[in-house]
This record gives C-alpha cells, structure tokens and sequence, in this order.
C-alpha cells in the first residue's frame, strides 16, 4: 500500500528534522524544503497529499526568493487543491482568518506538540478521502450534492470544493430550513477533529458562499440568522 505522502515547508531545519522524524514514525512519506520555489518546483513530482506550510518563512534560504507563505500558498491554490496547514508564530486571529480565506485547511500556532500536528493531519486527510455511501442524492432547485461521491453540481455545473466546504454544506442540505449554531456544524462537519476558535466556521462558510451563491454578499442558498446561526434554504425536489 503507497504511504501518505507529505510535503513540508519551513525555514527552520531543526523543526523540519523533527517533523521529519515524527511523519515517518507515524507511517508518511515524507519531503521537506525550505522555500517556496523548492515547494512549488517538487509539487507536481512529488504529488503531496498534504503540504505543511510556515507563513513567515523569513530565515536566510527563504529570503533569497521573497516569497512569504501566504504567497506560498496562493500559489499553491493557483495549480492544486492538495490540503493545507499552515504554521504560525503569531496568535493574532487575522493572520490565521487570511490563511484560512485564501484557501488553507487548518493552522497550528508555534510552538506545538508534533503529536498534535499528526493529529490534524490525520482529520484533514480523512475528510479527503471520506465518502458516504449508501447515502442517497440531496436534489434541490439549484443544488445537486452527492455523498457517496462528495461532488456537488450547480445548475448541472460541477463545483470544486474543498473538503470541509463541502461537509459544511452537506451538514446544511441534510436538514433545509434547520439553523445550526457554530458549535452544531462544528459537530457534524467537522466531528472530533476541530481544534481552536468557532469563528473559523465563519471563514470557511464565506469561502462556500463565493463558490456556490449567485452573490456571495447577497446569499440565497445559505442565509445568516443573526444571533443564531446559518440556514439552508434552496427547494428540494423530486
């Protein structure tokens, strides 16, 4: 059977030496480098299932490319839809909202447990590659979402969205018309394996309104209930 394949990217040695020695106890494969460009030139030949990225990358290898993690990952977002968790040095709330909107899955904030970082691996990956069969076909006016594919189509269009837009959603369209609280979808989409603030539902819900709403600002399929929750709304038919 072919091992999970993961991609690190971080400027600091020490650390890619210690997640390096974790990964692989725990049964990855593993590369590391220590820019962007590195990242980006080993993305397609290596074929990542998972990339670990440091936002900062600010040490002296880093510093000769220019580029940050964040434009690491708007890169990344440009040629793949590999998950993404990003590595931070700061608690500041905005940095890890900016990471999450442009397209990462999750965040660890520096230092961390590395056993703690397995663990988030681990969730992201298995929403990957979760699937719900059996589950029968959720059909609505606009929306058609299928479980035991996780595919959704839009007007008969298919949508590309990523793992946790898509069990949002799902959790959403198993019940129109019932609010859920961040904590309730936190629960159905995410299980046991959310870690950190409730506001990230926020995030990630805006990042599913851009790819499924007419008007994102305007939303009809999803609506906000102030003070309650988030609501699906689309027709369900036959």
């Amino acid at each position: 059977m072919d091992r999970t394949k993961v991609l690190i990217v971080d400027d600091d040695a020490a650390l890619l030496a210690k997640l390096n020695q974790v990964l692989h106890k725990e049964g990855f494969a593993v590369e590391s480098v220590q820019t962007g460009e590195n990242c980006l030139e080993r993305l397609k030949p290596f074929a990542p299932d998972l990339l670990i990225i440091d936002i900062v990358l600010t040490g002296s290898a880093a510093a000769t490319t220019g580029m940050d993690g964040m434009e690491l990952l708007r890169r990344v977002r440009q040629r793949s839809s590999v998950p993404v968790i990003m590595l931070t040095r700061t608690s500041i709330g905005y940095v890890k909202v900016a990471a999450l909107t442009i397209g990462a899955d999750d965040y660890l904030t520096k230092p961390f447990d590395p056993e703690e970082l397995v663990a988030r691996a681990r969730a992201i990956l298995r929403r990957t590659k979760s699937q719900q069969p059996g589950e029968p076909v959720l059909k609505f006016r606009r929306l058609r979402i299928d479980p035991g594919a996780r595919r959704v189509w839009k007007d008969d269009a298919p949508l590309a969205l990523r793992p946790l837009e898509y069990d949002l959603l799902y959790a959403l369209a198993k019940r129109p018309g019932q609010v859920y609280n961040r904590e309730q979808l936190i629960n159905r989409a995410w299980k046991h394996d959310h870690y950190g603030d409730e506001r990230v539902v926020d995030v990630h819900m805006g990042r599913l309104r851009k790819k499924i709403e007419d008007d994102s600002r305007n939303p009809r399929l999803i609506v906000t209930v102030r003070g309650a929750g988030y609501r699906f709304e689309d027709e369900p038919v036959s």
